[in-house]
């Protein structure tokens, strides 16, 4: 094997003839910075959970990168290049979305109710940066001056992601969830785009019990929300955090943040998959 490169959470190794070994590890970022702690068995719960998701698009036409899982934390997939944007899709007024509305910075769909996680009457496909420290909102204009996408590629981005919401919302429904918002990742590969890097996971989905939903308020979500509310509310990031791309030298999550936490992963998978952990 051939070191690539480490990312926020996966190492990437090339292993020949058009191949990459994924490596899911335990570390944790929030606030784009890289924490030192890490959740036990986090890397399992994202390999296992995203390759049941490659699974579940692949047969309902979505092209992926997936070729298959060699270990829990190992997923072997094909080598391409990752297009430089994540594509953010939102059922509900939530996160940096709900802040940006506070801001005045982004309009809401007509209809829209106002109000913290509110359900959005149709879903908002949006735009970030991949590679810069910290991510920050792309426009349409943005994404084809730089040619990352030809119009074309991005309408099938869109609309592709438009697909995946639909049936991650299922899947999220079957097991009690609500699919606040998620984020995606495509790459190019022999001339064609497909699906990569990961999906349906609690790092990239935030996922809501849909018997404890009340919009108006914070939701309890099964995802790293237990890790930011506690860098916010308890240590400031608010208003003060490190900088974005930094990496912490010493641990700063208490041993019970990082339980639940751990734990919320779990029951995630268990719920999502119906597969014991």
């Amino acid at each position: 094997m051939r070191y690539l490169r480490s990312g926020k959470v996966k190492d990437l190794y090339d292993v020949g003839h058009g191949r990459i070994l994924m490596v899911f590890t335990d570390r944790l970022s929030s606030h784009d910075v890289m924490l030192v702690d890490e959740i036990p068995r986090k890397g399992e719960v994202l390999c296992r959970l995203s390759a049941y998701c490659f699974q579940l698009l692949e047969l309902n036409g979505v092209e992926t990168h997936l070729i298959e899982v060699v270990d829990p934390d190992l997923m072997l997939v094909e080598a391409s290049e990752i297009i430089p944007i994540e594509v953010v899709c939102r059922n509900y007024l939530y996160g940096s979305y709900w802040k940006r509305f506070q801001q005045g910075v982004v309009r809401l769909p007509e209809g829209t109710e106002p109000l913290l996680a509110a359900r959005l009457p149709r879903p908002v496909v949006e735009y970030t940066t991949k590679f810069e420290a910290k991510d920050r909102p792309l426009e349409e204009r943005e994404i084809l001056a730089r040619e990352w996408l030809t119009k074309p590629e991005l309408d099938w981005v869109r609309s592709t992601t438009e697909n995946v919401n639909g049936l991650l919302r299922s899947m999220a429904d079957r097991a009690g969830f609500l699919l606040a918002d998620f984020k995606l990742e495509y790459a190019r590969r022999d001339g064609r785009i497909v699906l990569a890097d990961e999906v349906g996971t609690p790092d990239g989905c935030r996922f809501w019990d849909a018997a404890r939903y009340e919009p108006g308020r914070p939701q309890e979500s099964f995802d790293k929300q237990v890790v930011r509310d506690y860098l916010e509310r308890v240590l400031g990031w608010d208003k003060h955090q490190p900088e974005p791309g930094s990496r912490l030298k010493e641990p700063i999550l208490p041993p019970e943040i990082v339980a639940k936490t751990g734990e919320r992963y779990m029951e995630a998978f268990e719920r999502l998959t119906g597969l014991d952990f």
